[in-house]
């Protein structure tokens, strides 16, 4: 599994994640602050956006009540169960504050 954190998201997320994922950050690939189509920017409003079905990869938008490291690190366990049924062109959301009980 691999994961690229955009840049607004806080580096220390990525000890959150199992040994086994892979885990890179937008400023580590040398692309922080790119615009203009350059790269994805992942927020809610990235399928209207972007023609995902042109890029090999699958997104996943994580919106925690609180945009801390606890409440992000607090969804990497959902983010983790959902990577491998993610496909190509496809957007998930993760959003405890959406979910009913």
């Amino acid at each position: 599994m691999r994961v690229l954190l955009d840049e607004d998201i806080p580096i220390r997320l990525r000890l959150y994640f199992r040994e086994e994922v892979t885990v890179e950050t937008v400023e580590y690939r040398g692309w922080k602050g790119l615009k203009n189509g350059a790269l994805l920017h992942m927020d809610n409003s990235l399928p209207d956006q972007q023609q995902l079905r042109q890029f090999d990869l699958g997104v996943a938008i994580m919106r925690p009540p609180r945009k801390t490291l606890e409440a992000l690190g607090a969804l990497v366990p959902e983010l983790e169960r959902l990577i491998p049924e993610i496909r190509p062109g496809e957007v998930v959301r993760i959003n405890p504050s959406a979910r009913t009980t």
